[in-house]
């Protein structure tokens, strides 16, 4: 008996044992899986005061480094290349502007960007760069208005700023090249921080350089090539990388090499013709911008008594021209910028067949202007050089409101993609002013979606190649119809408010604010269950574009519903 109990008590105790170590390694594996987790899906917030502590990536914790190339160095192209290495990625950046002039005003380029809600989510994950937003910017709450009217008899008004519509957050007006400049401090101070946190990529770049072709390596499954031109010496190389993100703009070669769909490509499972982009005429495609250049500090307005009223540099300024005709008739305008020191562009916005671009030398310039704008002293605002800069320059054509359905393609394995991002997706006049914010959108959702397929493997247990195919796919299945609801928005939105004197621009501007009024009314007396225009809903950060877009819808099949039974009593009436 007492053997058979020796027996039985040390097969409880091995077993015990046992279990003990069983628990020990679960308890190893559990912590282990967490901090993979951990490193797949957490931001790092990447500031020298805020350096980051641990990996956020799976690429990082795996210890390899991918390459990623982005092609285009403008605000969007930026903001992917800091997602990226935050993902990380090592990050390479090639941009056409050259190094000389990539933080200096570009009077080609002299317009601002308003950073809206949407704008917002991106900045706000990154202290660094929303605390340089709110620095170097005007909130539209602390904007005014300034109204010079055509007879200088009467005198300057400042109408009260309309009110944000349905609680809109705070936005704010910056200049795109101080925009571009923050985005570049922040690549700077981003690898300065690594030295603190490797498990984030580096970020390196190339100025004065632009992409001749993009194709998939020899093997077409492994990386992706990209074959690179410095714009002054000719000189060409070629650069590979797992992910090659199209940000280069209206124009992308990007995309134009997704179109072609080279013989390289043929391992490749997409369509080439969903490349193809689809365009719409608004009632703001084709107008022209160029702008003058007005030292801030000297701009001065002369008001009915004879006295100069001072502009103000968060106002808001708008002078009306003497002519009235569908031909000459002309207002300047000035967004608001936070700093005195700095030129402040006067936009001038025509149609292509106004008188303005019939002037080509300084002098015809400033006679023109002279004549049209007594209230302004151009003898002190504006010098001969800048007379003859303005009258050369060729101006901006506000493009069509287009989009291209497809926004990537990859490797029939998965490891290796292209994808597109920002105006190389969608493009459109500023009306809306979602330009800036839809592809810094763009920018989260594919973070989004690496950060959903990197989770989503890990938890399948699958392996990690396919993990880039998978994203990029999702991240075409959201934004695609984003692309598609935010050109019908554009379209639809508020294409009348450069305020052109021709006819049909006269005639569309009335109708358009009968509609804007009748829905507004509809939604009040509704208490909120008719919807009102898109324009008005569209920076409502809560709703995505599909959403504002399929509201308007059904507001206007419930107007014409109501159109058409009004029609139909008449009808019956006239019986």
């Amino acid at each position: 008996g007492s053997f058979t109990i020796n027996i039985w008590l040390r097969y409880r105790l091995t077993k015990m044992a046992s279990m003990m170590i069983l628990y020990r390694l679960l308890a190893i594996i559990t912590i282990f899986s967490t901090q993979l987790r951990t490193a797949a899906t957490g931001l790092v917030l990447n500031t020298s005061k805020n350096a980051p502590s641990q990996p956020i990536s799976n690429i990082a914790t795996r210890g390899e480094r991918e390459k990623a190339v982005v092609v285009g160095g403008g605000p969007v192209g930026l903001a992917s290349a800091i997602m990226l290495a935050n993902h990380g990625y090592d990050v390479s950046i090639f941009e056409a502007t050259p190094t000389e002039k990539i933080n200096f005003f570009n009077p080609a380029l002299a317009y601002l960007y308003n950073i809206n809600a949407r704008g917002q989510v991106f900045t706000k994950m990154f202290p660094n760069i929303h605390a340089k937003l709110l620095e170097r910017s005007v909130p539209k709450s602390e904007t005014g208005f300034m109204l010079s009217p055509t007879d200088v008899s009467k005198d300057i008004t400042y109408p009260n700023m309309p009110g944000n519509f349905g609680g809109i957050d705070e936005s704010y007006w910056i200049p795109r090249h101080d925009m571009v400049s923050l985005l570049w401090e922040a690549v700077d101070e981003h690898n300065t921080s690594r030295k603190q946190n490797t498990a984030v990529g580096k970020i390196d770049f190339e100025h004065g350089v632009t992409c001749v072709g993009v194709s998939p390596n020899t093997n077409g499954e492994k990386s992706v090539t990209v074959i690179i031109k410095d714009i002054i010496s000719g000189d060409e190389k070629m650069v590979e990388g797992k992910l090659i993100v199209g940000a280069d703009g209206i124009k992308s070669k990007v995309r134009q090499c997704l179109k072609e769909k080279s013989s390289r490509f043929e391992t490749w499972d997409y369509k080439a013709k969903k490349f193809q982009i689809k365009k719409w005429v608004s009632p703001a495609t084709g107008l022209k911008l160029k702008a003058l250049q007005v030292p801030a500090n000297r701009y001065t307005i002369r008001d009915a008594d004879g006295s100069k009223a001072a502009t103000k540099n968060n106002n808001f300024i708008v002078v009306r021209s003497k002519g009235n005709g569908p031909f000459d008739t002309l207002s300047l305008g000035s967004l608001p910028m936070r700093t005195s020191a700095a030129i402040r562009p006067a936009n001038c916005i025509t149609r292509p067949n106004h008188v303005l671009w019939t002037l080509k030398t300084g002098a015809q310039a400033k006679s023109w202007f002279q004549d049209n704008y007594p209230r302004l002293d151009f003898d002190d605002l504006i010098s001969d050089e800048e007379w003859d800069r303005f009258a050369q320059a060729p101006g901006l054509a506000f493009p069509p409101c287009q989009y291209c359905p497809g926004l990537q393609a990859s490797s029939s394995n998965g490891e290796c993609g292209i994808v597109l991002v920002g105006d190389a997706v969608h493009s459109f006049s500023p009306d809306i002013g979602q330009g800036i914010n839809a592809g810094l959108r763009d920018v989260l959702q594919l973070k989004k979606s690496l950060e959903s397929a990197a989770k989503s493997t890990e938890n399948r247990s699958t392996k990690l190649c396919g993990i880039l195919g998978t994203a990029l796919k999702e991240y075409e299945r959201v934004q695609a119809p984003e692309a598609k609801a935010l050109i019908r928005i554009a379209r639809f939105g508020s294409p009348y408010q450069y305020n052109q004197p021709l006819r049909k621009d006269r005639i569309g501007k009335k109708l358009w604010t009968a509609n804007v009024i009748l829905r507004l009314l509809l939604n009040k007396v509704t208490l909120g269950l008719f919807p009102k225009q898109m324009f008005l809903m569209v920076n409502v950060k809560e709703m995505s574009y599909r959403q504002i877009a399929r509201k308007a819808d059904l507001g206007t099949a419930g107007l014409m519903s109501i159109f058409a039974f009004a029609v139909f009593k008449l009808l019956l009436l006239l019986k």
